[in-house]
């Protein structure tokens, strides 16, 4: 949580951010993929399976409305500049966001996974994942605010906002083959809560007295961890020219080492809960499936929640200094967001209230619902629509998904797929081997087409995604134990 809002700035170029969609919505109706119970546990996995740490699956990508090309523009010198440079024209740059701008990331990497088939038509399943998302609105107003500068007495944000969760599940799991038409599943999940961070922002004003900026803001954040993580106020640490209570960004410490010798692995452990999944999949006709899930339906309970607001005082605030700056040695980007960092340290004021407390926390829950058609003609090619819903207020999203898929026998398998929602629109592509030693996968939901090369390390030169940040990949390892149990084709 050091310096917590650089990452308002940094997630939205995509510097240092590793993400992901939680599941790869384009492997939804993909055969043979052992993972599809993840996004219904209505859909059992085609053999038993077991996967090793790490290897299982490994989800990894980012999605935005916003783009790189956004915010890093090239120099006369080829070099590459931020947006607040002078040179860069504030109708340009003003003129590619939306009101609300949108970064929605997610992590999610299997410990190790489990799926054996019963004798009654039954499918369970034992797994341990580590899930982490990131999602950030970053309103317009605040953009014109940091790039025109000045060129108002009066700047009004609001809806600015930043939500961090890192949470480990242990779950079980069941499918069960009701008819040769009708397939029910549930899980139930265990939590253990690493970390959680939420700031809001719900309003912000600037006005202009005597050459500085009087500022005025309603928020607060809440931030929920184990004993690792220590956020010291300015009074703690001897600062006195600034609120007693303010957050001190500067010694915010990750004390891992110590919490370890002194607490053990419960020390990272931040706290307790419970979910469930709930899942159906119903074939209509001959050919035509619909099915639906809601994942996520939980609670985190965090025993110790640090509390902080804006609270009611004004404060003033010089502008953002020294981000432009001439110095080839000192212009480097890093630098440019450091300095603009700084600046939104000193734009926001937290101010620690009270003494931690205990505090329940909703998931993100997801609705997916899909409807597939297998082909009279060859079943082992079919057309599917999926309309995911990820819930979490202001964060909330919901993406259409149309794919195509393809089955060779029983151990190859392939999906193209196009998604569309506030991001943006995507196109995916999945390629799954599944033969009866071995289940690989590796695909995406968001195929980069378009790259710009910058300098790397040395003389190389590395190509980075310059549009909407909507990338990812999404590839795992597991093995498979049993014969078909599944089989399409008779």
């Amino acid at each position: 949580m050091k310096k917590c809002f650089i990452i308002l700035a940094l997630a939205c170029i995509g510097i240092n951010v590793a993400s992901a969609q939680t599941q790869m919505r384009s492997a939804y109706f993909l055969d043979g993929y052992n993972f599809r119970h993840q996004m219904n546990p209505a859909f059992a996995g085609a053999r038993s399976y077991f996967s090793l740490p790490a290897l299982g699956y490994t989800n990894i990508g980012i999605s935005s409305n916003l783009g790189i090309d956004t915010f890093l523009y090239p120099t006369a010198d080829g070099g590459l500049t931020t947006f607040m440079n002078r040179s860069v024209d504030s109708r340009t740059f003003l003129g590619k966001l939306d009101k609300n701008n949108y970064l929605s990331t997610d992590v999610s990497t299997s410990v190790f996974s489990i799926g054996a088939w019963g004798k009654r038509n039954g499918f369970t399943t034992v797994e341990c994942n580590v899930k982490a998302n990131v999602s950030l609105n970053l309103p317009y107003d605040l953009f014109s605010f940091m790039k025109t500068i000045g060129e108002q007495q009066h700047y009004d944000i609001s809806n600015l906002g930043v939500r961090a969760r890192t949470y480990m599940e242990w779950s079980l799991g069941h499918t069960q083959r009701v008819s040769d038409r009708l397939s029910v599943g549930g899980k139930v999940k265990i939590l253990l809560g690493l970390a959680s961070a939420d700031v809001r922002i719900n309003s912000l004003s600037a006005d202009m007295n005597a050459e500085k900026w009087s500022i005025k803001a309603q928020g607060d954040a809440r931030v929920s961890a184990g004993n690792y993580l220590k956020l010291p106020t300015n009074a703690e640490t001897g600062v006195t020219d600034a609120p007693a209570a303010g957050i001190n960004y500067d010694a915010v410490d990750f004390d891992f080492e110590n919490t370890f010798r002194n607490s053990g692995i419960g020390g990272f452990i931040g706290g307790y809960g419970v979910a469930f999944d709930l899942g159906a999949s119903f074939e209509i006709i001959r050919g035509l499936t619909i099915s639906a899930a809601v994942l996520d339906l939980g609670f985190i309970n965090w025993k110790a929640s640090t509390f902080a607001t804006t609270g009611t005082n004004t404060w003033e605030f010089t502008g953002f200094e020294d981000v432009t700056l001439d110095s080839e040695s000192e212009n480097s980007i890093g630098n440019q967001f450091s300095h603009l960092a700084d600046g939104m340290e000193d734009l926001i004021q937290l101010q620690k209230e009270g003494v931690p407390h205990k505090f329940n926390e909703m998931l993100a829950a997801t609705l997916n619902v899909g409807l597939e058609y297998k082909m009279p003609f060859w079943e082992g090619l079919s057309v599917g629509a999926l309309s995911s819903t990820r819930i979490q207020g202001p964060y909330t999203w919901t993406e259409g998904r149309f794919s195509v898929n393809v089955a060779v026998g029983n151990w190859l398998s392939a999906s193209g797929s196009y998604g569309i929602s506030k991001f943006g629109s995507t196109f995916g592509a999945v390629l799954n081997l599944h033969c009866r030693a071995l289940n690989f996968f590796l695909g995406t939901d968001s195929l980069v087409c378009h790259y710009a090369p910058v300098a790397g390390v040395g003389s190389m030169t590395v190509n980075i995604p310059y549009r909407k940040l909507n990338v990812g990949l999404n590839f795992g390892l597991s093995f498979n134990v049993s014969k078909r149990k599944d089989k399409i084709f008779r």
